[in-house]
């Protein structure tokens, strides 16, 4: 994994390499291969937004 530029990051999140390994199996049928691909970009998208945004305390309660 040196070998990968240092802008890239690898996921190692337990429920992502679970489903990307259900992607690639070959017992996949094409429904499935659907939804785990709508998960796993779900779980992408997530992940990014979580990195990229920052939270801020405005006011008082």
């Amino acid at each position: 994994m040196s070998s990968l530029p240092s802008n890239v990051h690898v996921a190692q999140h337990p429920c992502l390499r679970a489903k990307v390994s259900q992607l690639r199996s070959q017992e996949t049928g094409a429904r499935d291969a659907k939804r785990l691909i709508h998960d796993i970009s779900t779980m992408l998208g997530y992940e990014a937004l979580g990195s990229a945004l920052k939270s801020t305390q405005q006011g008082t309660v």
